[in-house]
């Protein structure tokens, strides 16, 4: 009996602690206020208007002679925001240029042999769509010649990605006719690219694509 009732007891005593214990809540990962996107919102405007009042003037200007004041009054803002953002105009030149090439760098189509064709239209697409993305900056630098260095990094790039993503898949001749024929195509597809631009893109990047690969595929077979 006084086992039974001992038993009881505990058994109330442990029902009555369940009762008085709140649940342990999950930690939630903190998410951003509204406030913070609002701030987030304003500072990628700022920082497109100031992009593009940068690009507007080099279409018109020597770099060297753009100051902090033409680009505040074009975009809008006071000199204390575009220093909030950029130490001098060479800072915010260099970030776009960087950014420019750090997308284009990150374009990464597979190659095989017996579909190379399929991933040179897929590649043409990722490169022409980030022209058009940005084509203040083609035109301000690539057009327009604004910084050599950047466009000597631009060719450089789209060079490599075609010698070592297609023309050395397809093509047996010399190395040194594998890197000519780069040459050919990529100086060949600037053009053509700054064409489309200028005359307001009036073909998506899908159909310039499929008109750039049919070039290099042309091409490619004379050196095989």
């Amino acid at each position: 009996m006084d086992e039974r009732i001992a038993s009881s007891a505990a058994e109330e005593a442990a029902t009555v602690y369940r009762a008085n214990v709140k649940p342990t809540r999950r930690k939630q990962a903190p998410t951003a206020s509204r406030s913070e996107e609002r701030e987030d919102r304003r500072v990628r405007k700022t920082k497109r208007q100031l992009r593009e009042a940068l690009t507007t003037l080099l279409l018109t200007k020597k770099f060297s002679e753009i100051t902090v004041r033409e680009i505040s009054e074009l975009a809008d803002v006071n000199r204390g925001t575009f220093y909030t953002h950029y130490r001098d105009t060479m800072d915010l030149l260099r970030q776009l240029e960087d950014s420019f090439l750090a997308r284009l760098r990150e374009i990464d189509v597979p190659v095989r042999r017996q579909d190379w064709e399929s991933a040179a239209y897929t590649y043409l697409e990722e490169v022409l769509t980030l022209c058009r993305d940005n084509a203040d900056i083609y035109r301000a630098l690539v057009c327009n010649s604004s910084d050599p260095e950047f466009e000597r990094q631009f060719v450089a790039t789209l060079r490599e990605q075609f010698l070592r993503g297609f023309v050395s898949h397809v093509c047996r001749t010399e190395e040194r006719v594998q890197e000519l024929y780069c040459v050919y195509i990529v100086q060949g597809m600037l053009a053509v690219v700054s064409v489309w631009l200028n005359e307001g893109t009036r073909e998506t990047p899908a159909e310039m694509a499929r008109l750039g690969a049919e070039f290099i595929i042309r091409g490619s077979r004379g050196l095989r």
